[in-house]
């Protein structure tokens, strides 16, 4: 009776809209328009604001531009942050066609497999919370061209990357993902909790923020454990959303005091969450929060692989030889919402994918600079 009902309004409406249509309106009533109010608001000339640009058909910008800063203008910045000389820095010059080739591999693992996992999601073989890390590729090609297997890993819950990039199996991560024994934890911890020993990646957490407090004290522990020519470091990620938290502050306080061996690695893509970061921050610079105790910090392109490996070079080094704590903040687009449930409604979203793959792609980029020739 319901699903008759509502047929018969359905055709009722649809009789009365056809009518309207072919009689059209009544002898002697104003044409329908805007209100004057509305009128006025519709021909208001639009003002872009601070964080917001407005585009034409023929220059569409961006609501956060790349950040292009060359090398010889970030190497200055880097020697004077990391008090290093001429002869010390010149080693970070140039980057062997190797590594880079060994970056790309990586960057492509990556990008394959959070694709894998985006189909896997929409057919419904993966459940529960995921979220991918398309378009933040340069990131987990430091990981494996600076960090070691002994180092500590602490990472967030888009990790999936970062576990491939420590050298975690990939079909030891797809199988958590699947929710199988044969996962990194045996099923148990899913999308957002990848744990390896082997590698001592220290898996993803749930909670925003909530790593950051873990990870120095795993740093904590390396100088415990007082062994002679100890070197290894501990590297703990974060987005720039959750390095508002007043997690960052403490942890720094207490990297500096006790001279850690902790790197903070700061995944800034201009999203916390679906809120556009700068609209809450009064600061988004993170790279500078470290100023007040004393640790030194860097910002980079995340679109360029050979930027990114020249400067992770830099703070890794410092880090693992001066045994003293550091920031690195990379600049980057996630081609994606918050994850694949994320309807993508985020202010900038939908320009930022559609530019993304060919304009600010780490892939792309390498394309355009004829790294395939």
């Amino acid at each position: 009776v319901l699903l008759f009902w509502c047929w018969t309004m359905l055709v009722s409406l649809v009789v009365l809209r056809l009518a309207a249509a072919f009689v059209g309106p009544t002898p002697g009533t104003p044409p329908r328009g805007p209100s004057v109010s509305l009128r006025a608001t519709l021909e208001k000339p639009k003002v872009a604001s601070e964080t917001e640009t407005v585009s034409s058909s023929d220059s569409l910008e961006p609501m956060r531009p790349r950040l292009e800063t060359p090398w010889s203008a970030l190497r200055p910045e880097l020697m004077a942050a990391f008090e290093l000389s001429e002869g010390e820095m010149a080693k970070y010059d140039e980057v062997a066609p190797e590594d880079l080739l060994k970056g790309y591999e990586t960057m492509q693992l990556c990008r394959q497999f959070e694709n894998a996992c985006a189909q896997s999601y929409m057919q419904g073989s993966i459940r529960g919370f995921m979220h991918l890390d398309n378009g933040q590729e340069t990131i987990p090609a430091l990981v494996a061209d600076s960090i070691l297997k002994r180092d500590i890993k602490y990472s967030y819950y888009r990790e999936h990357t970062h576990a491939l990039a420590s050298g975690v199996p990939p079909e030891k991560i797809m199988a958590e993902l699947f929710a199988k024994d044969t996962g990194t934890c045996r099923g148990a911890g899913g999308s957002m909790h990848v744990y390896d020993v082997d590698t001592n990646f220290q898996g993803g957490w749930a909670l925003v923020a909530e790593q950051l407090p873990y990870a120095v004290g795993a740093a904590r522990s390396i100088l415990l454990d007082n062994v002679p020519e100890d070197d290894r470091v501990t590297i703990v990620f974060v987005g720039e959303g959750g390095a508002q938290n007043g997690r960052l502050a403490e942890c720094l306080n207490a990297a500096a005091k006790e001279d850690l061996p902790i790197i903070f690695l700061v995944i800034d893509n201009g999203r916390a969450i679906n809120t556009f970061t700068p609209d809450v921050a009064t600061n988004s610079d993170v790279y500078k929060f470290g100023e007040h105790y004393g640790v030194p910090g860097a910002k980079v392109d995340g679109q360029d692989l050979e930027l990114v490996l020249q400067t992770g070079r830099v703070v890794v080094d410092h880090v693992r030889e001066k045994r003293k704590p550091a920031i690195l903040q990379i600049h980057t687009y996630r081609f994606q919402g918050h994850s694949p449930a994320d309807p993508e409604h985020e202010r900038g979203r939908k320009f930022e994918k559609k530019m993304g793959p060919s304009h600010h792609g780490p892939l792309g980029h390498l394309r355009r600079q004829g790294f395939f020739q």
